[in-house]
């Protein structure tokens, strides 16, 4: 119960499997080691592994959140209200996008510059996926 599973994959090779708990949180294995991402709040996520704090994804509008790195500062947003995308920019420049596809699936697709680590382009997607999910929540109360 309240468990959920994603299977990241690139050029059909698997990466990792993101392993969800309660609260947004999720663990995951790159490179082999053990990261976890933990929602601090309900307007930050936090990715952290073996040496700590790697990531910081902060709420600061509904349509954008800032990511944190020690490599610099990149822009979540999506640009459309219409539309569920999310784009991923560094210095105004756009590093990767992620779509949700099909309207009965949870598929997904991100493509995010190779440039960036696996790791912050893993926990990107992440913090996308709960925001997808957070979104179809709100859109099952209001039709109830």
């Amino acid at each position: 119960m309240f468990r959920r599973a994603y299977d990241l994959v690139e050029d059909d090779h698997a990466v990792t499997e993101l392993t969800g708990f309660r609260r947004e949180s999720c663990e995951f294995t790159v490179d082999d080691q053990r990261l976890r991402v933990d929602r601090e709040r309900g307007k930050r996520f936090v990715l952290s592994g073996p040496v700590g704090r790697i990531a910081s994804a902060d709420r600061e509008t509904g349509r954008r959140w800032a990511i944190t790195t020690a490599a610099g500062r990149l822009e979540l947003e999506r640009p459309s209200t219409w539309r569920s995308a999310w784009e991923l920019r560094r210095g105004g420049v756009t590093v990767g996008r992620f779509e949700h596809r099909g309207v009965f699936s949870w598929t997904a697709t991100g493509d995010v510059s190779a440039e960036l680590p696996l790791p912050v382009r893993v926990f990107a997607f992440y913090v996308v996926l709960m925001l997808w999910e957070r979104a179809a929540a709100t859109a099952a109360a209001a039709s109830s």
